[in-house]
């Protein structure tokens, strides 16, 4: 148990020697890769030669005896042309030393300058490494790369602003470090769009990248500091994200990010606001569909669904309609296309009742089909979330819509089914979309003319109970959304309400599921009556 203990603590006490190996390989080799290279097995042998319980007396003698004789066979198996190497001590001897690198560094850690020198855009890593560690003048260096003298000196004094400003950063003990955050993206758009903002901002650098300057305009520099990235690399994301309108040039040769940043304290405060004002209006949305189920049945064109099956599209459609969007209206305005986009970030705490539900709808030959489903990971979710996740329930996103107006449109036999559709149609049986009934094939969801629905619908913005007791949340929430978005984001305030106030619909129909007013029906493994057909009168 001694030797491993005395291993261990050889190996903690050979950590402390990595940044002056590395210095002292530095200073003599071509090269910073050559460097790297001979620092990475320098400090391997040693450790190698510890696990191989080598007799250490002298931990300083012994390394600095490494040293010698790697850069003897790095000498000898690497270096051509030794004409211009220039030793400023005997090589076996440690590196005390004070250089003019040294200077610049004072006591900040080889890894730091290291580490900002690959951040640094070529033209300025070349200078600060031929200046600093190769000993060259000025006046060569300009030559060598091609440039006035006077802009060699310019460049020089940048790149010590520049790493300065990177060590000073790191003395902060890392509360600028990239600590990467994820974030999901809430969109709403047109059919026009050349491109998907979705798809554009899915990678985890491009998030924190446009999050690193959310209402703080950066350089690119800033951004490369940032994230650890080699500025080519992130000029090419800056340029791509700017043509699509994601960041905005600003003065200084700055960007900003030009959509909201949502975070998990803001919308825990959502949550909890909504939470504490909901009361009213569950009751309001559920007190409105108990009075009006009847109505609402006696308008499809197939009345015997079952009542606790029907309110699952009752009740969401009364509060899709019941929702205050007065004001909402697309901020971003493009060429091919508009569209609405904030992020939020994932890492918040939430109830089992609060998941988000979506409402999508597809339209073809004068039918438009609406669906429900919630978007939340399933562990987030109590009996009604999982049974209407995305896997499971109706979505909306079928991949045949001419099936449903063949069905639809005729009296189409089981027997006699075409064959284009045949396939499809016994698929959406199985799924539970059609019944045959009588031999023939039917919706099994329900169906209503769009001007009777359009007509019943007003009855529920009339409401002045459902209205107010929305507006009271809608309200709340306004004012949590209002102080925590910067005011050149303010054009984008009620999109992002409405989407932040979206779990208002899963609390409602939990409750009403809570209060037994909703039902699954037999299929255990889809689920379809989150989804109505509204039939469009052919012109």
């Amino acid at each position: 148990m001694d030797i491993i203990m005395n291993k261990n603590e050889l190996k903690e006490k050979v950590e402390d020697y990595a940044s002056k190996v590395f210095f002292y390989c530095v200073k003599r080799c071509n090269s910073r890769m050559d460097a790297e290279d001979l620092s990475q097995t320098i400090l391997l042998e040693i450790i190698q030669n510890i696990d191989k319980g080598a007799r250490i007396d002298n931990l300083d003698y012994y390394i600095w005896g490494v040293c010698k004789n790697q850069y003897n066979m790095y000498l000898r198996k690497t270096i051509k042309d030794r004409n211009n190497l220039e030793y400023k001590e005997d090589i076996g001897d440690a590196d005390d030393s004070k250089t003019a690198l040294d200077e610049l560094l004072e006591d900040e850690k080889i890894r730091m300058i290291s580490q900002a020198i690959k951040l640094l855009s070529k033209d300025y890593a070349e200078i600060l490494y031929a200046y600093y560690v190769e000993d060259k003048t000025l006046k060569f260096i300009a030559e060598e790369l091609n440039m006035p003298l006077g802009t060699a000196k310019w460049k020089l004094a940048e790149v010590r602003k520049k790493l300065k400003e990177y060590l000073d950063m790191e003395k902060l003990n890392g509360k600028k470090a990239y600590v990467p955050k994820s974030f999901s993206g809430i969109m709403a758009y047109t059919d026009d769009m050349d491109y998907n903002v979705h798809d554009e901002t899915s990678s985890l650098l491009v998030k924190n990248l446009l999050y690193h300057s959310y209402d703080n305009p950066c350089s690119i520099e800033d951004y490369s500091i940032e994230l650890g990235i080699s500025i080519t690399y992130i000029k090419d994301f800056v340029d791509k994200l700017t043509n699509m309108q994601l960041l905005k040039k600003v003065e200084n040769n700055k960007y900003v990010t030009t959509i909201a940043f949502i975070d998990a304290r803001t919308q825990r405060e959502v949550l909890d606001i909504i939470r504490y004002s909901i009361s009213d209006y569950q009751n309001a949305v559920i007190e409105f569909a108990k009075e009006h189920i009847t109505e609402y049945k006696a308008m499809l064109e197939d009345n015997s669904i079952e009542d606790n099956l029907l309110m699952w599209t009752l009740i969401f459609e009364i509060i899709n309609y019941s929702e205050h969007k007065g004001n909402i209206v697309y901020t971003k305005s493009f060429t091919k296309g508009k569209w609405e986009y904030y992020m939020a970030e994932d890492d918040y705490k939430v109830h089992p009742d609060e998941f988000f539900i979506s409402c999508n709808g597809r339209e073809q030959n004068y039918n438009i089909f609406i669906c429900a489903f919630p978007s939340s990971p399933l562990e987030f979710s109590n009996e009604v979330g999982k049974r209407l996740n995305y896997g499971k329930a109706a979505t909306g996103h079928f991949e045949n819509l001419a099936v449903f107006n063949y069905i639809l449109n005729n009296d189409v036999l089981y027997s006699d089914l075409e064959d284009c559709y045949e396939n499809d149609v016994k698929e959406y049986i199985k799924l539970g979309y059609f019944k045959v009934v009588d031999g023939l094939v039917k919706a099994n969801v329900p169906v209503i003319d769009d001007k009777k629905f359009s007509s019943f619908m007003s009855k529920v913005r009339k409401n002045v109970k459902l209205k107010e007791s929305f507006l009271k949340m809608y309200n709340l929430v306004r004012r949590v959304i209002e102080k925590n978005i910067p005011e050149y984001l303010m054009g984008q305030k009620d999109f992002i309400v409405s989407c932040s106030a979206n779990t208002i619909r899963s609390l409602v129909i939990s409750k009403a599921y809570e209060q037994g007013l909703l039902s699954f029906g037999e299929n255990d493994d889809y689920f379809v009556y989150n989804m109505y057909i509204r039939r469009k009168e052919i012109i």
